[in-house]
């Protein structure tokens, strides 16, 4: 059971002289309820250890979400974020902003792991397949300029690159090239499926060539990435980014996918505590710490 505000505890069921009792508990935590007790007007339940509160005080439910968004509205209600929260075992949500559209940057390359597991999982590609580093990935629907991040060479060399080493210099690197190449020859340069199945897991069209999206969009295929539970996550949990925004903070894994643009810093991730959550950060003039402090608040309530 879950406490709700304007709880009261007693030290009995609240009858003539029932005492009121100070406790260490708080709104929005779990408590163990042993046994209930009905008097003339109310029903009481006892929290073990703690002594009785009025029943409508408690609740079933996982309510721990009401409190991330109280904590949203008082600390970070600012146009300039994007914030979406979800809490994976409950699909309870919370957000500032959530559809709000945003120049996403290189989250934009998320989808495409997204579909190059879907590729890896149908064997229709291994790990091990490899590709060859021509002039063309460079230069087609979805891509990215060459000379953005990552290490792997900004002038096609004409090598064989594997699956598992671009699907690694994505994840950790965010590397242009690496996307170039692996969904040049996976996606067909962003092909009609490609595009089909982008939008049914961001549930909105997301238009891979503007990467204009919302937090909500970009947290919904996070999810599905999160149920592909693939070799990608592997990767988006050890990133040369763990040091900054979502991760820095945290003491548990996190999977994540960063991008930076302009004035634009973003995050989103899945963040693995024992009921694991979405969290999608995106800024517009804004910082990393910012989005570190964000992730650690919402922490600290979902940990």
């Amino acid at each position: 059971m879950w406490l709700k505000p304007g709880f009261k505890v007693y030290d009995r069921p609240l009858i003539n002289g029932a005492k009121e009792k100070n406790t260490p508990l708080s709104p929005y935590t779990k408590v163990t309820v042993l046994r209930t007790a009905k008097t003339l007007r109310d029903e009481f339940v006892e929290i073990e250890g703690q002594g009785w509160v009025n029943k409508p005080f408690v609740t079933e439910k996982d309510n721990r979400m009401e409190k991330v968004q109280d904590l949203l509205n008082s600390k970070y209600n600012s146009p300039s974020y994007g914030i979406y929260v979800k809490q994976l075992e409950t699909g309870n949500t919370a957000g500032i902003n959530p559809q709000k559209e945003m120049y996403s940057a290189s989250v934009t390359k998320l989808p495409y792991l997204y579909y190059v597991q879907e590729q890896l999982n149908k064997k229709a590609i291994s790990p091990t397949t490899t590709y060859k580093y021509i002039p063309e990935v460079n230069d087609f629907k979805g891509g990215y300029e060459p000379e953005g991040s990552g290490s792997l060479s900004k002038t096609p060399d004409g090598k064989e690159y594997s699956v598992q080493e671009l699907v690694d210099k994505i994840a950790k690197e965010s590397d242009n090239v690496g996307h170039n190449i692996l969904n040049y020859y996976v996606t067909h340069q962003s092909d009609q499926d490609f595009q089909k199945t982008l939008d049914k897991i961001a549930k909105k069209h997301w238009d891979v060539e503007k990467r204009e999206a919302s937090a909500e969009m970009a947290g919904n295929v996070m999810e599905a990435v999160y149920q592909q539970n693939g070799s990608i996550i592997d990767a988006l949990s050890s990133t040369k980014y763990d040091d900054q925004r979502i991760a820095r903070d945290l003491p548990v894994k996190v999977a994540h996918k960063i991008g930076d643009a302009y004035d634009f810093r973003h995050d989103v991730a899945i963040v693995y505590t024992n009921s694991p959550y979405v969290l999608v950060v995106f800024t517009d003039h804004s910082n990393y710490d910012t989005i570190s402090n964000i992730s650690k608040d919402i922490y600290e309530v979902l940990k």
